[in-house]
């Protein structure tokens, strides 16, 4: 897992984020997938500081969040302090109650590296599941992002948060000494004032990406249905988004 979501990376990562992502249309976006299908009891796996959170309990939708990171909960409590948070491991989690609806928001499938850690996290959405219940995550698509990131050795992000010049230097490699679609992402965080870098952090992550056919067998193998995908272009990734039923 990323060192970006511990420590004092996260509240970075939380003030970076809120001019990167429109956490509004992010909200609308996944609400009017959740109402298609009729749910009303939500879980956000991945759910990080609490921006999307903060858009369901304004609704007083029946939403619960799960993250890996207790310094990203701590600031989503912070932010959100009636709604529910846990922390957890996608790949192993039961909660006491079951959901209509279960999310994988910000491309959180990028960390999911073997195809055990795939087949275990299907696993576990399956089983906190009402009957008929949907999943709805993204993933990065290798077909398209692997040959961005030969073309874009550098890739760099800016944002201004609080009056602070944010800056983000990416670097993305692909191994192929590993299985399956692998890229190494090395990142700085810099902050910029009067056009000089002050490094705040430094992080490294393996991270793979997919393909759509690989998403498809995964889902067929966990019996899973897979009702709609949307290709949609996030702030810095060709994605896909499925939207997958729970087979009875």
């Amino acid at each position: 897992m990323a060192n970006l979501y511990d420590g004092k990376m996260a509240a970075i990562y939380d003030a970076m984020y809120q001019t990167f992502v429109d956490y509004d249309e992010e909200y609308a976006f996944y609400n009017n997938l959740i109402q298609e299908n009729n749910g009303s009891s939500i879980l956000e796996i991945g759910s990080g500081t609490g921006n999307l959170a903060k858009r369901f309990a304004k609704n007083n939708q029946n939403y619960q969040g799960l993250d890996y990171s207790d310094d990203m909960i701590t600031i989503a409590r912070e932010r959100n302090p009636n709604s529910s948070f846990t922390q957890g491991d996608m790949r192993d989690f039961k909660l006491n109650t079951l959901f209509d609806a279960i999310l994988i928001t910000g491309r959180s499938t990028s960390y999911l590296i073997t195809n055990d850690d795939i087949n275990r996290t299907f696993d576990s959405l399956y089983k906190n599941l009402n009957d008929n219940g949907i999943i709805i995550f993204d993933f990065i698509d290798a077909n398209r992002f692997i040959p961005f990131t030969k073309e874009n050795p550098l890739i760099v992000h800016e944002a201004v948060y609080e009056n602070v010049n944010y800056r983000r230097e990416s670097h993305w490699n692909t191994n192929t000494a590993l299985e399956n679609f692998m890229l190494e992402w090395s990142a700085n965080y810099f902050t910029v004032i009067n056009d000089k870098k002050e490094l705040l952090e430094k992080d490294f992550s393996t991270v793979r990406v997919f393909t759509l056919n690989e998403i498809e067998l995964f889902l067929y193998l966990s019996n899973f249905e897979i009702i709609k995908t949307i290709d949609r272009k996030t702030y810095a990734y060709d994605t896909y988004v499925i939207i997958a039923r729970k087979k009875v």
